[in-house]
């Protein structure tokens, strides 16, 4: 053997005296951040004290609450991707948006500070959302939620109807506040999209009473209808006026179908309480009730809830740094049009299934009213037992006095009862907004796929950094804050 340094054991003693160590300084954030990829893929909210249990079962050790926390930022940073690199090619993101989708409206803002620019607005509005609009009825709902994310925003997002009364999204935007700027901003943009202001100028907006939405409404397009969501004036109403009898009258003179019905039902709030009567009489009826409705967007809904049901959808997605809040947004719009595009085949008449369940519901009301023939097809319906109900229907015109079929554009009782009399089918009566046909046109547009990051084209743009932190008192909510009678 050649004389170099070596050593060889003779014995070994394996008998340990020391007590095992829980506390490791090899064991840091970003070693453990790897082993924890895995379980954020799986389940990207997991909670710390989840992660402090799964260490201490496989390893038998114990780290800090603080250290499971960075251990979670590290490794949601390298599975959904750090939060200021994905500010960083936003531009590099919209021009492969663009490119996948052209036709779309893809804009970013960003705010010069320092020579290096920041991140201000962000707004999207594919090119199948706008084809899909020109099939639909002209009402839309607006709607804002908070981000949860790193870097705090909103998110503005825009739903219409399809032809069977479900959400159909049209655009989202990612702004820094909500108020009549952004507002402004916003609509001037999406009403572009939608026609511009003279097709928009028959359109009906739905909203939650958005701080500044109004007055930006009236400024971009003044002759547009607006309503605002009932269940939210009733949650302001219900602090002032929490009386349950108060709570019917409220929402039977929102139901209310003519002008004389609610004028009936506002007497009898002021017989009861003239303190709510005036509170509501502040609000004009146009806003809130039916019997001021205007019947071009052939709908009859007083609360916003297709936009609510959208913003639940994104809760989780609301989380995630931009790029990725952005792809999941994009994802599930194309799913949804793919899935919604089949779906059509099984539908078993040319009505669309919810419209002709709330046909045959109004058919079954029928039975209470009992028509008489003046002339033509003029009649006049009245009710079997009630004196003084009693309404004009003029099926030529489409029209009935009750003012709900014109509203909704789905015949009511009283009409329906007239057509039975006359052997009339009633689907022959439903516009063609609500037909097998129209769905399909809506959906027959397509949103496409896009590549991944590495395959993005990169742009010319600096890099944008990210906002600066509005950091808010306590842990931010995820949740949307329930009203007592909502529980």
């Amino acid at each position: 053997m050649d004389a170099v340094k070596s050593w060889q054991p003779r014995t070994m003693v394996d008998s340990h005296t020391c007590s095992r160590e829980h506390k490791l300084r090899l064991f840091n954030a970003r070693w453990l951040s790897r082993k924890l990829q895995k379980t954020i893929r799986e389940n990207p909210n997991v909670k710390g004290v989840d992660i402090r249990d799964k260490f201490s079962r496989k390893w038998n050790i114990a780290i800090s609450k603080n250290m499971a926390y960075r251990a979670r930022a590290h490794a949601s940073d390298e599975v959904v991707g750090s939060f200021i690199k994905q500010y960083n090619r936003i531009y590099d993101y919209a021009h492969e948006l663009l490119a996948r989708n052209p036709g779309s409206t893809i804009k970013v803002k960003v705010d010069p500070v320092n020579g290096k620019p920041i991140f201000r607005r962000f707004y999207a509005c594919l090119k199948a959302c706008k084809d899909s609009f020109g099939s639909c009825r002209p009402i839309i709902g607006l709607d804002g939620a908070f981000l949860r994310g790193r870097h705090h925003g909103e998110l503005l997002t825009v739903v219409g109807r399809d032809a069977n009364d479900q959400m159909l999204p049209l655009a989202y935007a990612i702004i820094e506040v909500v108020n009549k700027d952004t507002w402004t901003w916003f609509l001037e943009l999406l009403i572009e999209d939608l026609g511009g202001p003279d097709v928009c100028s028959g359109l009906t907006i739905m909203s939650d009473q958005q701080k500044g939405l109004r007055q930006a409404v009236q400024d971009v397009v003044p002759a547009i209808a607006q309503r605002f969501c009932v269940r939210h004036l009733y949650a302001n109403f219900r602090k002032k006026f929490p009386r349950k009898n108060l709570k019917k009258l409220m929402w039977r003179a929102a139901l209310a179908t003519h002008p004389q019905q609610w004028e009936n039902i506002m007497r009898s709030i002021k017989e009861v309480n003239e303190d709510a009567f005036r509170h509501l009489m502040s609000l004009p009826p146009r806003f809130w009730s039916r019997s001021r409705f205007t019947t071009t967007a052939k709908s009859d809904t007083l609360v916003n809830n297709m936009s609510e049901a959208f913003n639940s959808v994104l809760v989780n997605t609301r989380t995630k740094p931009i790029i990725t809040m952005l792809e999941e947004i994009r994802l599930y719009m194309m799913k949804r049009w793919a899935t919604n595009r089949t779906r059509a085949a099984s539908f078993k008449s040319s009505i669309c299934p919810k419209i002709l369940s709330r046909l045959q519901k109004e058919s079954l009301l029928t039975k209470h009213w009992v028509p008489s023939w003046s002339t033509h097809k003029l009649f006049e319906v009245r009710h079997v037992s009630q004196t003084g109900d009693n309404f004009v229907v003029d099926i030529d015109q489409y029209s009935c006095s009750c003012r709900k079929w014109s509203i909704s554009g789905i015949p009511c009782a009283h009409a329906l009862a007239v057509m039975k009399l006359l052997n009339i089918d009633a689907q022959q009566f439903i516009p063609a907004c609500f037909t097998k046909s129209a769905y399909e046109e809506i959906y027959s547009s397509v949103i496409f796929p896009i590549n991944g990051n590495n395959l993005w084209e990169v742009t010319e743009y600096l890099d944008v950094m990210p906002p600066s932190k509005r950091q808010m008192p306590r842990r931010p909510k995820k949740k949307r804050r329930l009203e007592q009678w909502e529980l």
